[in-house]
């Protein structure tokens, strides 16, 4: 019986590492099909990411080093990390940040720092999506969109289920509790949370 065991215990590790090695080998195809460029060691775990960049002629993304996709099937309540670049969108991630099961709407400039963590199916965009004005939205006119730049800097920890809103920097250190709507800046250095996000204690 133990040797049962043993063999299909091996047989499922077998099985999870042609899953593993199979499905960053596709997710470098998914990086240089879009013309993104990336460093050493970027990696994704479960599933592949899914990518979809718009006009990269006129869009810049840049992935560091030992950067950490993980992705879950979308059945799951940790889904998969979706990278979102529209045709005038700038992306850059640092080195030796993770993000589990993030999507990342960008269409003006989203900069994530170094040794950044983003908890899972949390949502960051830099854009309203739609005009704000109702006779604009009727109309479609898609140019009053209003966006504005976002910054996480380094070391920033981001519970699951976070949102954040365009025009937002949060400062280096500080960590933003699960749940959270951050729609202003967060200084360095605190914990903040909340809907929408406010400082709750210094780190100091």
């Amino acid at each position: 019986m133990n040797i049962v065991n043993f063999i299909f215990k091996s047989l499922i590790w077998s099985f999870r590492k042609v899953g593993y090695y199979y499905n960053n080998f596709l997710f470098k195809i998914k990086l240089k099909g879009n013309m993104i460029e990336y460093g050493k060691n970027v990696i994704c775990k479960n599933s592949c990411p899914d990518i979809w960049r718009k006009y990269s002629k006129t869009s810049y993304v840049k992935l560091g080093n030992n950067v950490t996709f993980n992705s879950y099937g979308d059945h799951s309540w940790f889904c998969k990390c979706k990278l979102l670049i529209q045709k005038d969108g700038n992306l850059i991630i640092g080195d030796n940040s993770g993000l589990n099961g993030v999507m990342i709407y960008c269409s003006n400039s989203i900069e994530i720092g170094k040794y950044v963590n983003i908890g899972g199916s949390c949502r960051i965009s830099d854009s309203n999506h739609h005009p704000l004005n109702y006779i604009s939205r009727r109309e479609n006119r898609y140019d009053e969109i209003k966006s504005s730049p976002i910054k996480i800097e380094d070391d920033v920890f981001i519970g699951a289920n976070c949102i954040i809103g365009k025009g937002v920097t949060i400062g280096a250190r500080s960590i933003i509790s699960a749940g959270s709507v951050v729609i202003k800046d967060i200084p360095s250095d605190v914990i903040a949370g909340g809907n929408p996000c406010k400082v709750i204690k210094s780190l100091k």
